[in-house]
């Protein structure tokens, strides 16, 4: 999230904020601002505009702003300045004289809450580690495959962005992969053909991948500046194609392409273990995240969570929550079924097709209703019913 300060009065924003979140940009006036988010589309952003009146306030009837952006105003204590705020769409109005940074804080941590709102059903996920062998890759690869099974009339497509040489493509019977990921920064014009010929794969009837990357020197081609926007463009791109897009990060690490990505999501699991050294590592992580402002939208995964030497949750939020803006919790555990795993992984074959009782197949189960299919989301799926069948578009593949 990126907070834009725009004033031609007091030049900088309230520097209390800085201490919270990581991004704050200040601005001279509107235009700047302009300039500013058409390069910024595929980040949240909380504009603040500090007005005197209201012909400042005009200037922001003209400017075309996507679901991704909450407004606040700050002005005179002015009934008509405020009512013609609401009137064009800011969201919230705050009094010269009622503004503080405690409230502009509180205002900017809900927003996010807001932006979320508006995207309606979840549909982009993307799933972090906070180290390797935590079972990121694992779990994300099962989920897409049950939710593909379970929900035949949702197209799924998993993408694979560690930054590591990728193993997943092997769980889908992709060996030797001739395109990936990066494959995608090649494409001159988003549409299905050019997604099937630069790496799109299906793996079952409605369970769509792209492979990773395949050589650890093709990481330096995806961290590309233009090659981010891209990328960018095409998940968005995959928004009209796909009901749930699933996309593994591998281990977190602070660099644009994943914070990128996280910001674009609709929910953010981080996956870890219960664990000194994984608390620790996590809470780098964890204390990012607040100060991005996605807390709304994460949810903390534990895995093997009933193994030996393992701390107990309540510890692990103490930790988590230390010196945060929020009080954050284990959302969602999963148990240690090594018996299973250990097999599957062995021979790079999906747990949820070779051991369907599995314990941790079944707790998957949980997660897909809990996260995916819930009933609030169910209510503003429907309105993806009504976009172009995917398969009328790619029948010649299938």
């Amino acid at each position: 999230m990126v907070i834009a300060y725009v004033s031609t009065i007091e030049k900088e924003c309230f520097t209390r904020l800085k201490e919270y979140f990581d991004d704050v940009v200040n601005m001279n006036s509107i235009d700047e601002f302009i300039s500013f988010y058409a390069s910024h589309r595929n980040r949240d952003v909380v504009l603040i505009h500090r007005i005197e009146s209201i012909h400042s306030l005009e200037a922001l009837e003209d400017i075309n702003f996507s679901n991704n952006i909450y407004i606040i105003v700050i002005g005179p204590d002015d009934i008509n300045i405020s009512l013609r705020a609401g009137k064009i769409g800011v969201d919230k109005y705050i009094s010269r004289n009622d503004v503080n940074p405690e409230v502009v804080k509180k205002i900017v941590m809900h927003s996010q809450t807001i932006i979320k709102e508006r995207r309606g059903k979840s549909n982009i996920a993307v799933f972090t580690g906070n180290s390797g062998g935590v079972g990121t890759t694992t779990i994300g690869i099962n989920l897409a495959a049950m939710i593909a099974a379970k929900h035949a009339d949702k197209n799924v497509l998993f993408l694979d962005f560690a930054h590591t040489k990728s193993i997943s493509n092997l769980f889908f019977d992709a060996y030797q992969p001739e395109k990936s990921i990066v494959d995608v920064t090649m494409i001159s014009r988003l549409d299905i053909d050019e997604l099937f010929a630069n790496g799109l794969m299906k793996y079952d009837k409605n369970l769509f991948f792209i492979p990773g990357i395949q050589r650890h020197t093709d990481r330096e081609i995806l961290e590309r500046a233009e090659n981010i926007q891209k990328i960018l463009a095409f998940i968005n791109f995959s928004k009209q194609l796909f009901d749930v897009i699933l996309i593994d990060v591998g281990v977190f690490e602070d660099i644009e392409l994943e914070i990128d990505l996280q910001e674009i999501a609709d929910q953010i699991f981080v996956v870890t273990e219960l664990s000194i050294p994984s608390m620790s590592i996590l809470k780098t992580h964890i204390d990012i995240i607040d100060k991005s402002g996605w807390y709304s939208k994460t949810n903390i995964v534990v895995n093997r969570e009933d193994s030996f030497g393992t701390i107990t949750k309540d510890d692990a939020m103490m930790i988590l929550s230390k010196d945060s803006l929020h009080n954050f919790e284990v959302d969602f555990t999963l148990p240690n079924d090594a018996k299973h795993l250990r097999a599957c992984w062995n021979d790079a074959r999906l747990v949820c097709e070779e051991s369907p009782d599995s314990i941790f197949v079944k707790r998957l189960d949980e997660m897909i209703e809990r996260y995916f299919f819930a009933p609030d989301l169910e209510i503003n799926s429907k309105k993806k019913h009504s976009k172009p069948s995917f398969f009328s578009k790619v029948k010649q593949w299938l």
